[in-house]
């Protein structure tokens, strides 16, 4: 995967728009007001976006690159760009912009769901957070975070670890992570920062309800180092990452490992060109390197060079966003990516329209590992995305926010795994897919007290060439957020949601149903002091995920997060 582009034609965007449906930006007030326990958390209570605990959808595609300070925290050993959530806890989170289903150019590749920018907080004030929380099924969490700074220079040390011992065989999870980050501020805005951060997971892998394997386990772990500086104009970015992934299962006398490392780097600053006035330009190069049990060493090579220009009117509603980038592979098939946007805003109203490709590279797992359930495809190829959307917002006041989106997304080569019936398959280019559908939105204030937040989503999901739907993906889901606030100390939230029908199999002869839950959560604040009970799946419901795994029952937590 390409890591680490930072914004160039999108930034522009979202200092322009601030929130549209199409970009939502949270700042460090949001975050705090939506006290959310986890990142997953806080990015759920954004219409559109699904987390879990190692994943993130935008609109049902996975394909959604995540960046903190610059930095991807994708698995690049994993089968579909997992996220590991715990490297980046809410405390850490200074500020979030979403793009939905955007930065083909300014992102690279492994954009098609769209883009979650994460930027750390930074202070050089003396100080920190410390956040303690534990549960039922042996759930216990740590983190801490130091700050402060002297002069010119200032730093951040972060660490965590959480323990938790599941709700059935073999689900036990235990973690321990740790960051640093260094900041220099010069003369003239020069800027400089380095930061590292190491993570290590074990966990089980408890399988299907119909099949537990209670003796599958996984050992991930991940180091990474980020350079950034900023001079004269000029924004650069280095970085070098190893990441690692162990799996066995001592009934199948099985064992796999996966290791992948990276080097890159990249450049971008304002450039002036003959007919086309100043421009962002940005170019950058990765190296990757992967080796394993079940793969020959691989090297792979990646370069790309891009441009894209802002056009607005001095007193007018109208502007636009026009960019091209050009990928280099030693791998793949070169490609040209454009993406234009253009908006309109006149208020109350404000419209969006955006066209652009993208592409999805295949991971080495998806192409090289082998199991006793999943064969390897050396062949596979990168998907092709087409993207279009258009999105309207009616904001009549600061108590009141409608937004309605409608897109569309044409991938062809999709990838897709193609289970056969005695359970093993692989990873292949299955044909020609269609995402289209529709998304509304509501903020609702109608006292001091009392917040209003429902959504809906509708998501059509189909291979164009066989004429079926595409698993684990539902065609409907409603949620919704209530949030209380009866004392300046005291709020209360309550998320419901509903995911309708799925179907399971690529061949659809199997389908799982629809579920509704419940959570809740209590805060208090007592000064520097917030105590809070955070409960999930609160009617005890039992269902199971759209791609077939049992979820929890009721599952609760208690906790403190302390500001000094």
């Amino acid at each position: 995967m390409t890591a680490m582009l930072m914004s160039v034609a999108l930034s522009d965007v979202v200092c322009a728009s601030g929130r549209g449906d199409e970009t939502v930006v949270i700042g460090q007030a949001d975050i705090a007001s939506m006290q959310a326990s986890d990142t997953p958390d806080l990015l759920n209570r954004i219409p559109g976006v699904k987390a879990t605990e190692t994943s993130v959808s935008i609109r049902g595609s996975y394909q959604v690159k995540v960046l903190v300070d610059g930095r991807s925290i994708n698995d690049p050993t994993s089968y579909s760009g997992a996220v590991k959530w715990s490297m980046i806890p809410v405390e850490r989170i200074g500020k979030i912009v979403v793009h939905k289903g955007r930065g083909g150019v300014a992102f690279g590749d492994n954009t098609e769901g769209g883009v979650i920018e994460i930027t750390t907080r930074q202070s050089s004030r003396f100080g920190g957070t410390v956040d303690l929380h534990a549960g039922n099924h042996g759930a216990k969490n740590g983190e801490i975070t130091l700050q402060g700074g002297i002069d010119r220079f200032s730093a951040t040390l972060s660490a965590g670890a959480r323990e938790y011992d599941g709700f059935t065989v073999n689900d036990d999870l235990k973690e321990r992570r740790a960051g640093l980050r260094l900041d220099f501020k010069g003369d003239s805005g020069t800027e400089l920062f380095l930061s590292g951060d190491y993570s290590k997971q074990k966990k089980g892998l408890r399988g299907y309800p119909e099949t537990r394997t209670p003796n599958s386990r996984m050992n991930y772990e991940d180091s990474s180092m980020l350079f950034g500086a900023r001079f004269n104009g000029l924004d650069s970015r280095s970085w070098y990452r190893e990441t690692t992934t162990r799996n066995s299962d001592s009934d199948r006398d099985f064992f796999s490992q996966l290791r992948v490392k990276s080097v890159g780097q990249t450049l971008k600053r304002k450039v002036s060109l003959p007919l086309l006035g100043e421009l962002q330009a940005g170019a950058g190069f990765e190296w990757q390197q992967a080796s394993g049990t079940a793969i020959d060493e691989q090297e792979e090579e990646q370069g790309w060079l891009l441009f894209s220009k802002r056009f607005s009117q001095s007193n007018g509603p109208w502007s636009a966003v026009a960019g091209i980038r050009g990928n280099l592979y030693s791998t793949f098939s070169n490609t040209v990516n454009p993406e234009l946007g253009v908006t309109w805003s006149r208020k109350p109203w404000k419209i969006e329209l955006n066209s652009g490709s993208s592409s999805n590279l295949p991971t080495f797992r998806q192409r090289y590992n082998e199991t006793s359930t999943t064969r390897s495809n050396p062949d596979l190829q990168m998907e092709r995305a087409m993207k279009t959307g258009l999105a309207l917002s009616f904001t009549p006041s600061e108590k009141l926010n409608w937004e309605l989106s409608l897109f569309r997304r044409d991938i062809t080569d999709r990838i897709t795994y193609v289970r056969a019936v005695d359970n093993t398959g692989r990873y292949e280019n299955f044909g020609e897919v269609i995402y289209q559908g529709l998304e509304s939105s509501l903020t609702w204030k109608p006292a001091a007290w009392l917040e209003l937040t429902p959504s809906y989503l509708y998501l059509h999901a189909r291979n164009e060439e066989t004429g079926l739907w595409l698993p684990a993906i539902p065609f409907h889901t409603l949620s919704g957020q209530i949030a209380l606030k009866p004392f300046s100390r005291l709020s209360i939230r309550a998320d419901l949601k509903y995911t309708g029908q799925a179907y399971s199999r690529t061949d659809n002869v199997e389908t799982l149903p629809g579920y509704g839950l419940v959570d809740l959560r209590v805060d208090y604040r007592p000064g520097a002091m917030q105590l809070y009970v955070d409960v999930d799946n609160l009617l005890d419901r039992e269902y199971l995920y759209v791609d077939g795994y049992d979820a929890p029952p009721r599952e609760w937590e208690v906790g403190m997060n302390y500001t000094f």
